[in-house]
């Protein structure tokens, strides 16, 4: 017997605002897969690669306790002729109601400052809508007027990959 699964992820909403300090986005999508399915794929945390082409790699450095770590996530992302090495050193946490906090160490890694939060809701026992938003405050150069136009040029394409291979990833976990 042959089974089929369709990958269909919705991205009902995807906001890039670059500023003079950073940058914040959010990233709203419906991934056709259940809840605990998708939860395990983006908790995968020295598996994160597979979501998406960008990451290098992604590991656990020290864990805190049950709910919390530090991470390292590294990532090389190029725009044309420019390369940006993303290397994050997180705060990562587990709260209470289920979302996923991250928080940039100050002094590790390559960024000033910066929050995520990941939020997985269950629309229904096959669906899951998952939100993802960060304020993020690099603490490298990245060209003006260009490096955010590039910037929102990738963007789509990148939240579109993300969410197509979280899906996959968890359809395939599921059976």
């Amino acid at each position: 017997m042959l089974s089929i699964v369709s990958v269909a992820a919705e991205i009902e909403r995807a906001e890039l605002i670059v500023h003079t300090n950073g940058y914040h986005y959010l990233i709203r999508a419906k991934i056709n897969a259940p809840i605990a399915a998708v939860r395990a794929v983006v908790t995968d945390f020295d598996r994160l690669a597979r979501i998406n082409d960008d990451i290098v790699s992604s590991r656990v450095l020290e864990r805190y306790d049950a709910k919390t770590f530090k991470r390292r996530l590294l990532l090389k992302h190029c725009l044309l002729m420019f390369c940006f090495d993303l290397d994050f050193i997180e705060r990562v946490e587990f709260l209470p109601n289920g979302d996923i906090t991250t928080h940039i160490i100050v002094g590790e890694g390559n960024f000033r400052r910066g929050e995520t939060v990941w939020r997985l809701q269950a629309i229904d026992a096959a669906q899951t809508q998952m939100t993802m938003e960060a304020d993020q405050e690099p603490d490298f150069w990245i060209p003006p007027i260009i490096g955010p136009l590039l910037m929102k040029l990738s963007f789509d394409d990148e939240v579109i990959e993300t969410a197509v291979k979280i899906e996959r990833l968890a359809n395939a976990d599921v059976q």
